[in-house]
C-alpha cells in the first residue's frame, strides 16, 4: 500500500468534491481494509495507536468527513495516496489545496459560546 505516513490537510470547494473524487479515485485509487470489507479509496487514517495499520477513509461512505472552513471550503485530513501527493506537489492537480495546521485552524468557524 503507498500511502503516506503522514496526514496532510486538502482544502476542496464542495462543488469541486463531486466532479473530482471519481477522477482522483479512478487515477490513484488503492484499496484499503475497512473493518471487515475493503474500500477503493485516496485516503486513510491510522487504524492502531502504534501506527502499525492503515484504515480505508472514503469521502462517499462516510469514513471521511470534511470540515466546513470560514472561507466556504471543506477541509479533509487524512493519509493521502502517495502517488496523489506526488501529482499535488507537482502541482498537477487543480482543485486541491494543501494546508497547513496554522491556515486549517485559522480557518476554522468560531463555535459560539452559550
Amino acid at each position: 500500500m503507498s500511502f503516506e505516513a503522514t496526514e496532510r490537510i486538502a482544502a476542496v470547494a464542495p462543488a469541486s468534491i463531486a466532479a473530482l473524487y471519481p477522477a482522483l479515485l479512478a487515477q490513484f485509487g488503492e484499496d484499503l481494509p475497512d473493518g471487515k470489507r475493503t474500500i477503493r479509496t485516496i485516503g486513510g487514517h491510522w487504524d492502531d495507536g502504534a501506527k502499525t495499520r492503515k484504515r480505508a477513509a472514503s469521502m462517499t461512505d462516510g469514513t471521511i468527513t470534511g470540515t466546513t472552513m470560514t472561507d466556504g471550503r471543506m477541509a479533509f485530513r487524512c493519509l493521502w495516496q502517495s502517488d496523489l501527493v506526488a501529482a499535488w506537489d507537482d502541482g498537477d492537480l487543480s482543485g486541491f489545496d494543501e494546508l497547513t495546521e496554522e491556515q486549517y485552524q485559522a480557518l476554522l468557524p468560531e463555535v459560539e459560546e452559550p
